[in-house]
C-alpha cells in the first residue's frame, strides 16, 4: 500500500498473456493513469543466475524461473517508491511469490492459461525475437526449467490472487476477469 496510488500485482507464466491483459487494463482504466513496471528488467545478469541441469546441453545452463532468479532487494525497494501515476501495475511472471512484494500491492491479479498454450505463445515468441536458440533448446528448455519453474513456484502464488483473469481462449471469460480487476483497482483509487 503506498499513499496515492494504487499499486496492482499482475503475474501468471510465461506466454499467459500477463503483458497483453496489462495493455488492457491500462486502457479500461481510462481517465486513472497507469504505469505498467516490467518486473524483468529486476532479472540477475546470466553469469549470476542460479542453473538448471540441461540434458541438451549436458551442463548447467542459466535458470530464468527460480525467485533467486531476480533481485529481489532492488525489486522492492524500486516498486516502493511513489510513482507519477493513479495505479502502478508491476507485470512480472512472479510478482505475487514475493511476501514483500505482495505487501505494497493493493489488488492482486494473476493470468490463468492452459500450460500447453503457455509454451506455444512462448515458444512462438522466442522464435520470432532470435531469442533463446533455436526450436529444439527452446522446447528443451520450455519442459526442463519454465514448466518446473512454473509449478513449483508461480502456479502456486496464484493461492494469493484477488483476481484470477482467464485468458484460457473465451474471449467472454477474459473480459469478464479484467472488468473485476477493474472494478477493484477503482474501489481502491476511491479510497
Amino acid at each position: 500500500m503506498i499513499q496515492g496510488q494504487v499499486t496492482v500485482g499482475l503475474a501468471g507464466g510465461s506466454g499467459a498473456g500477463k503483458s497483453t491483459i496489462a495493455a488492457l487494463l491500462v486502457e479500461d482504466l481510462k481517465p486513472l493513469t497507469v504505469q505498467v513496471i516490467g518486473l524483468d528488467r529486476f532479472f540477475r545478469p546470466a553469469a549470476e543466475l542460479p542453473t538448471y541441469f540441461s540434458s541438451l546441453h549436458g551442463e548447467g545452463q542459466p535458470d530464468y524461473n527460480r525467485p533467486d532468479s531476480l533481485f529481489e532487494e532492488e525489486m522492492v525497494r524500486i516498486c516502493s517508491v511513489p510513482a507519477e501515476a493513479d495505479v502502478v501495475i508491476l507485470d512480472g511472471h512472479m510478482s505475487l511469490h514475493y511476501q514483500r512484494l505482495r505487501a505494497i500491492m493493493d489488488v492482486k491479479c494473476f493470468v490463468d492459461a492452459e500450460i500447453e498454450d503457455m509454451m506455444t505463445r512462448r515458444t512462438k515468441r522466442n522464435l520470432e525475437a532470435g531469442y533463446g536458440g533455436d526450436l529444439d533448446t527452446i522446447l528443451h528448455y520450455n519442459r526442463e526449467c519454465v514448466l518446473p519453474g512454473y509449478q513449483r513456484y508461480i502456479e502456486p502464488s496464484r493461492a494469493h490472487a484477488d483476481v484470477v483473469i482467464d485468458n484460457r481462449g473465451d474471449a467472454t471469460d477474459r473480459a469478464l476477469g479484467i472488468e473485476d480487476a477493474c472494478n477493484r483497482i477503482r474501489e481502491a483509487a476511491d479510497r
